[in-house]
């Protein structure tokens, strides 16, 4: 029974390895002293990670309001993202798919979305009136 669960695991060497890296990544970042310079808070502005670290500590512990009062965009879009290019990559690894990210039309749409989604989330974050002023860390 065991070695029915793991058989598929050791087809998929570098998506276990990237989910591997980023878990670590995370931990790292969750778990560090030290506090990691942004070019966005230098500048006195709220950069489109910021709070994110927060952000993942408040999922860590399940609570999902706090985490999206620290950092909405990447708690709705950045990490449902990194779980489906997670999948795309098993799949790809195991024969069912042939890219990550969709060819041709809609994948330059999606990056295009994903890029402007971006963007706009830092513009409103920092725009210093109502409703707006909520969207800061």
């Amino acid at each position: 029974m065991r070695a029915a669960l793991v058989r598929p695991l050791l087809r998929l060497p570098r998506t276990l390895s990237a989910a591997a890296g980023l878990v670590a990544a995370g931990t790292l970042l969750v778990l560090s002293p030290f506090d990691f310079p942004c070019v966005f808070a230098a500048a006195g502005l709220d950069g489109p990670m910021c709070g994110g670290t927060r952000m993942l500590e408040a999922l860590l512990v399940g609570d999902l309001p706090r985490a999206l009062g620290f950092n909405a965009f990447a708690a709705v879009v950045l990490l449902p993202l990194v779980a489906a290019l997670l999948v795309a990559g098993a799949r790809c690894e195991l024969g069912r798919a042939r890219s990550l990210w969709p060819a041709g039309a809609r994948g330059l749409v999606c990056a295009h979305l994903l890029a402007g989604g971006l963007v706009l989330w830092t513009v409103l974050r920092n725009l210093p009136v109502e409703p707006f002023t909520v969207l800061a860390t």
